[in-house]
């Protein structure tokens, strides 16, 4: 589980964390790994967190009773996140869980600043006809936060204010995800006067919260390995 290195006392309590009702949590698996995103329905201190069942493709994902879970959350500015068991599931009147009261809870702060860096092959797909050509275009991200990244190619993708699609795949905590994030072309430069070398700003927009959690999270992990 992450732990703040940006302050002396991370631990917090989740009923001091402001939780509304609707809140998307992401919860993940182990065996086998998954990851699902579920909603919060309510809580009682001390007792259980209730939660919407998981859901793929219209159909309830099962968890089983007893099955430990790690949960992670995007509270304004602060990932959080705790271990407990899923500990009961009601089906009436409808399905949903009660996991275990986190008795521990750790929360890292989200700052925009936050920057590493990677070589982390790239997709670029676009949804308009901007006379770039086929697509998608290749391309390596060589530096990246959770707001945007540095990218080079070998061919054109784009010129400034275009909107273009980075399709990645990254591993946070063990597990492998693939994301497609909006992103739009802030600068663009010809890499030492050639013509066939391009570096690329982008900014990330319109995050889902749950692709924020696996930047940000990734971001995490990368920095504590350098």
């Amino acid at each position: 589980m992450p732990e703040d290195l940006n302050s002396k006392d991370s631990q917090r309590r989740f009923e001091a964390l402001g939780v509304s009702i609707g809140s998307s949590l992401t919860i993940e698996t182990m065996s086998p790994n998954r990851r699902m995103t579920v909603k919060v329905m309510g809580y009682v201190v001390g007792k259980s967190v209730l939660v919407t069942p998981p859901m793929k493709d219209g159909k309830e994902q099962l968890l089983e009773i007893g099955e430990s879970v790690a949960v992670r959350m995007l509270i304004r500015k602060q990932i959080c996140a705790f271990e407990t068991r899923v500990k009961y599931r009601s089906l009436q009147p409808y399905s949903y869980y009660h996991l275990e009261y986190p008795t521990e809870l750790v929360s890292l702060q989200v700052r925009s600043s936050e920057r590493v860096d990677v070589n982390l092959p790239v997709l670029i797909n676009s949804d308009f006809d901007i006379g770039m050509g086929d697509w998608p275009k290749h391309g390596v991200i060589t530096n990246m936060s959770k707001t945007g990244a540095a990218i080079t190619s070998t061919s054109s993708f784009g010129e400034k204010g275009h909107e273009v699609i980075v399709v990645l795949d990254i591993e946070v905590s063990g597990l492998k995800r693939s994301l497609a994030l909006n992103a739009v072309i802030r600068n663009k430069e010809i890499i030492d006067g050639g013509s066939d070398s391009f570096s690329f700003g982008v900014q990330f927009v319109d995050l889902k919260d749950e692709d924020t959690l696996s930047l940000t999270g990734f971001i995490y992990e990368n920095e504590l390995g350098t």
